[in-house]
């Protein structure tokens, strides 16, 4: 499969003999240094954080000097864009009920990502990197090349049409943000109520036409989207003054569309019906050769020999030291009122919404007891006051210089005490990266530096020293 960022591949890892993905980046990728280092130093971050709401990242590889590999865990189902481009070609689009159930699950995901750090920002959201896991699950996939991507000093237009980043409008170059993923999340509920990719030329200047002629469809008919839901859609967009800042802005206002109309069932079965009707999420190793996205460049959307089997990384773990708040207790909560179950709406009001709202106080309550133990646990490792430092780097060997005092070379561990401090890594005679950063109580931070070492000067030319005589007279 291609899409912008290089053609990724099914593989076995080497050293462990699991099912991964392989993302071999495009040369222009490979060839940008600050891109390069930024997404290395990103994934190196990531390194420890598993979720069950994002691929796992596991390294980045470079085989050979003008190749860079993206290694991750092997996701079990279909991406989004597979199963969009089979039902527009089937002529098939989505209920209403399968965009709502997409929709509730992908916005709390994206939110988590910024909760604990305002300019945390995926930045790459897109139904090409999107999965739908049985059963209708959706995992997030290249979440780590925020930072790397705003060192391309991309315009809108060419982040859409080269990358597939939906970026918010910008007076200069984009910049991966909140706002931006709340903008990203809008073009994938527009692609699941029109059924289909967003074409290359419809971004960004047909999006107001297109929020227009959105329809939702509720027992294979058509209806116009209720007021509420185009209103949503236009903020999430960017089309209007009060524009989402960011995903948990969306998320909010994502809940005051459900509770405005009954029809919004946000339970998951129509999302895996229709998954399965167009060869998806009940189908392990699905594959559509020869899909192609009409207008666009991003052709043969296709996995190659990818069995998908399920990533066995999808347990919910601490993941403060990357600087990422995952400290729910379980994947976002999608509650069926009544998408299983055929009753009428006269008993769903009356009997089911009750009931399940006294369910979602329970879960939110255990959520909350489970977040308190969390914080106030006793910690074993680091005293009070401190936590730990880990710096590494490629390559090895680096002199690490913490608070303007040398303290040792890469691969280094250190215990600091809490707060900010200033980090100075020199590979050699090299320039060296300065590196601010905040040390928490009882928590290790990792830091991953790709450094150049210095070129050895050339030989200084040695010049014959000027004769002590004057000049000759004549």
């Amino acid at each position: 499969m291609t899409d912008g960022l290089g053609r990724r591949v099914a593989a076995t890892d080497a050293a462990t003999g699991e099912p991964v993905e392989h993302l071999e980046l495009v040369p222009e990728l490979v060839l940008h240094t600050a891109f390069a280092t930024a997404l290395g130093e990103r994934v190196a971050r990531f390194a420890a954080v598993r979720h069950a709401s994002y691929v796992h990242v596991l390294r980045v590889d470079r085989p050979a000097i003008d190749q860079l590999v993206v290694v991750s865990d092997a996701t079990r189902g279909s991406r989004l864009s597979d199963l969009l481009d089979a039902a527009d070609a089937a002529g098939a689009r989505p209920e209403i009920d399968a965009v709502v159930a997409l929709v509730r699950q992908l916005l709390p995901a994206v939110a988590l990502f910024s909760r604990h750090n305002k300019d945390n920002a995926i930045g790459t959201i897109a139904p090409e990197r999107l999965f739908i896991v049985p059963p209708a699950r959706v995992v997030i996939a290249d979440a780590v090349f925020g930072p790397a991507f705003d060192q391309l000093r991309l315009t809108r237009e060419d982040a859409w049409q080269r990358y597939r980043v939906a970026a918010p409008p910008t007076e200069g170059f984009v910049t991966c943000t909140p706002r931006g993923d709340a903008t990203a999340l809008g073009v994938v509920a527009l692609s699941m109520l029109l059924g289909r990719r967003l074409r290359d030329d419809e971004f960004p200047n047909q999006l107001a036409a297109l929020v227009s002629a959105a329809r939702e469809r509720h027992g294979g008919e058509d209806h116009p989207l209720s007021a509420v839901f185009a209103r949503w859609l236009r903020r999430a967009l960017q089309l209007e003054g009060s524009g989402f800042d960011s995903p948990h802005a969306a998320q909010i206002a994502f809940e005051e569309v459900l509770a405005s109309n009954r029809r919004y069932v946000t339970g998951t079965g129509a999302l895996e019906q229709w998954g399965e009707e167009h060869g998806g999420a009940g189908h392990e190793g699905s594959k559509h050769e020869g899909s192609k996205h009409e207008g666009s460049k991003h052709e043969g959307s296709k996995h190659e020999g990818s069995k998908h089997e399920g990533s066995k990384h999808e347990s919910w773990v601490d993941a403060e030291a990357a600087g990422v708040g995952l400290g729910d207790t379980g994947p976002p909560e999608v509650v069926p009122l009544s998408a299983r179950v055929g009753v009428d709406a006269g008993r769903r009001v009356f009997g089911l919404r009750p009931l399940w709202a006294a369910v979602i106080v329970g879960v939110l309550l255990m959520q909350a007891a489970v977040i308190g133990w969390y914080w106030t646990r006793p910690v074993e490792g680091p005293v009070e006051g401190e936590g730990e430092l880990v710096v590494t780097s490629r390559p090895d060997g680096a002199r690490v210089v913490v608070d303007g005092r040398e303290r040792g070379a890469t691969p280094l561990t250190l215990t600091l005490p809490v707060g900010a401090h200033v980090i100075e890594v020199r590979a050699g005679t090299g320039e060296p990266r300065v590196i601010p950063l905040m040390i928490r109580a009882n928590m290790q931070t990792a830091q991953y530096v790709e450094l150049q070492e210095a070129r050895a000067a050339p030989p200084a030319v040695e010049r014959p020293a000027p004769s002590s005589k004057g000049p000759s007279r004549r």
